[in-house]
């Protein structure tokens, strides 16, 4: 059985799950995008198309467009976008796991097993905190929205 404070922090908990898991979509979104379009980029700019487009251009236009290439190329390996967008996703999963399991504690938070479930879900904020902490960007902007909105779907206004 929680206290009134742990019920609490289950409310504050799930409302903080909700937000982070819309954010990690949300950046999970904008990697695959931004990954969709440098690749297409790099296609269609190393392809005859590109070179027959650009043939009756100044001579120095296919040595910016080759060298734009490589910059956006070098960019997608640098920063790894693959890895990127899986660590984004895992990490929306993971946290629309938490929500729905603080939404879950919430329903039951005086029966016995509460106090426990209520250790796990900390032990796993942790895990999930540390990925996150090294692994995704600190967007303050774009997971403000996200409260924003979580906050306007349960009806509460923001602080």
């Amino acid at each position: 059985m929680l206290t009134e404070s742990q019920i609490e922090e289950v409310w504050e908990g799930q409302i903080a799950a909700e937000t982070r898991s819309l954010y990690f979509g949300d950046l999970a979104n904008l990697y695959t995008i931004r990954k969709r379009w440098i690749t297409g980029l790099s296609f269609f700019l190393s392809s005859g198309a590109a070179a027959t487009l650009i043939g009756k251009l100044p001579i120095w236009f296919p040595i910016v467009l080759s060298t734009a290439v490589a910059i956006i190329t070098a960019y997608a390996v640098a920063v790894n976008l693959d890895s990127t967008i899986r660590t984004m996703a895992k990490l929306h999963y993971a946290w629309n796991q938490m929500s729905n399991d603080y939404a879950r504690l919430w329903s039951h938070t005086y029966e016995e097993s509460a106090e426990e479930d209520f250790a796990d879900l900390h032990r796993r904020e942790l895990e999930m905190s540390e990925l996150a902490t090294t692994d995704a960007p600190n967007d303050r902007k774009r997971l403000s929205h996200w409260q924003d909105q979580v906050l306007k779907m349960h009806r509460l206004e923001s602080a």
